[in-house]
This record gives C-alpha cells, structure tokens and sequence, in this order.
C-alpha cells in the first residue's frame, strides 16, 4: 500500500467520522429546538383545565405534589408535569369534590363555563372499564386534541380524569360544545 493509497483511506474515514458527528449535532439540535418549542402551561392554565383554584395549584406546588419550572419568576409545566400531577393520588380526592360540584352546578344552570361554551353546553359522563394503558394512551390523546383547539378563541373544551380503584374504572367528564364532545367520545371509544 502506497502512501497515497494510505492517505485516501485516512481521507475517507476522517469523512465518515465527520459525517457520523455531525449527524449526531444535527440529532441533538432537533431534540433541543423540539424541547424549547415544547408548549408550556401556566398556573391558570392548570386551574382552567383541573377547575381547581389557581391558589389550591400554587399549594400543590408548594407541597411538592405538582412539579414545574420557574421562568422569568413565574411557573411554567409541561405536558408531562400535568399528567404526573393528574396521576397523583392527592389530587383524586380534590378532584372528585371539584368535579362533584361541577356536574352539579350544570345540572342546577349555574354553569361557570357557559361563558366559554356558547349556547349549547353538554357536561358527559364517561366510565372506562379498560386498562392503565389503553386509558392513558387515550385520555393524552384526548389532552392534545384539546390543547390544539383550545388556542382557537370559541373552541372550548375541558375535561379531567381519574382512576376508581374501587370499580376498577377510569371516569372522564368533559365539558365541551357538541361538536368537541364527538370529536372526544371517538377518541375514546
């Protein structure tokens, strides 16, 4: 083997290992872009889609029960923070008095969300007898179907869920426009 031939070679691998590191640069700037263009949430946010108060979230943060990021001064979550809250047992006990009252405060016509729904309103229901997974699958596709309508002024939607361990069942309620409620009960179907 020459040394040109050697050169060549060198050449070549030098390549293949810039190209391999650059690939990985390229990886790691798409995982960094997709993480700072991740959409974060806000305290009213949370209080908007749990019908908790923005004073009991900011206790859930205080007690460590809600996790989240502090930008500019201000909390900030992700997607991933609000779903480990919701899977938090402490919160089911809020959650079943909150949503209790809810549903009663529909079915009385004292509906805090008819301001956000328009002129026909429906309050569901919903009682899945199906696993862990299957549900949680659903209910975050259910979360991104609502997240992307929600930024629309008009198309409002809000939903919660828990586990009832004693039924073994997962109940979801939404309140929702008529046509958001279909396109939600077909996700979770």
């Amino acid at each position: 083997m020459t040394d040109e031939n050697l050169c060549d070679i060198m050449k070549i691998q030098e390549n293949k290992v810039r190209n391999l590191f650059s690939e990985k640069i390229i990886k790691i700037e798409r995982k960094e872009r997709k993480q700072i263009m991740e959409k974060l949430f806000t305290v009213e946010d949370i209080a908007n889609m749990t019908s908790l108060t923005t004073r009991t979230i900011r206790n859930y943060l205080k007690d460590g029960i809600l996790k989240g990021k502090k930008i500019g001064g201000q909390w900030r979550f992700t997607e991933e923070d609000i779903k480990n809250f919701m899977d938090n047992g402490t919160y089911g006990e809020e959650w079943a008095e909150t949503r209790r009252q809810d549903i009663l405060d529909f079915i009385d016509g004292v509906n805090t969300f008819a301001d956000n729904i328009g002129e026909i309103q429906t309050c569901s229901i919903i009682d899945l007898y199906q696993d862990d997974e299957i549900v949680k699958v659903k209910t975050d596709k259910l979360m991104e179907f609502i997240n992307s309508h929600n930024e629309t002024q008009g198309n409002w939607m809000s939903f919660s869920w828990t586990k009832i361990e004693s039924e073994s069942k997962h109940r979801v309620i939404i309140f929702a426009r008529p046509q958001y409620l279909i396109e939600a009960l077909k996700i979770l179907q």
